[in-house]
């Protein structure tokens, strides 16, 4: 269930670029209809990060968490925002459901098979950070919060995401 969550959070955080494609059809000269599909489709998947931020809130493995070092992940989002702006470069009234399914599963498969982890911009304009964290025994996780940490002991307490994923609870 945990790989479930994590990949839903992170192929989520593309649906903006689906926006980006309804919006380049309306401009394009497309059909209202037609733009409509790819704007909702990705205003409801914006709505999954909200909801499985808001699952994991209330649900979610709740365990005491040292940090020996931390650092800052936040550069990988400008390549995901790049993705934002692709369709309006690459002349979105060409893009068809179809390449759009075939990217999201490829993507799909690509997070459920692997720890990689982006930052989302879409948990960036809701105030979630994004830090490299290494445990007190040397493992290396992907820890997401709201606030900002500049000392490694403030975090104490984490849920878990997935094997290499945490969200900081700041009550």
């Amino acid at each position: 269930m945990r790989n479930t969550l994590k990949t839903v959070l992170f192929v989520a955080a593309f649906s903006p670029a689906l926006i980006s494609v309804g919006v380049a059809r309306l401009f394009g000269g497309s059909p209202f209809w037609d733009a409509i599909y790819y704007v909702a489709a990705g205003l409801i998947g914006s709505l999954m990060v909200v909801y499985v931020l808001t699952a994991l809130k209330w649900r979610g493995e709740e365990f005491p968490f040292a940090v020996r070092k931390i650092e800052s992940n936040d550069v990988l989002l400008l390549g995901v925002v790049v993705t934002y702006i692709f369709p309006f470069l690459a002349r979105a009234s060409d893009i068809t459901v179809g390449a759009i399914l075939l990217i999201g599963c490829v993507v799909w498969v690509v997070f459920w098979l692997t720890d990689a982890t982006i930052p989302s911009p879409l948990m960036r304009l809701v105030g979630y950070r994004f830090y490299k964290a290494e445990s007190a025994n040397g493992m290396v996780y992907t820890l997401i919060t709201r606030r900002e940490i500049f000392d490694p002991r403030d975090v104490k307490t984490v849920k878990r995401i997935s094997g290499s994923m945490l969200l900081e609870i700041v009550e």
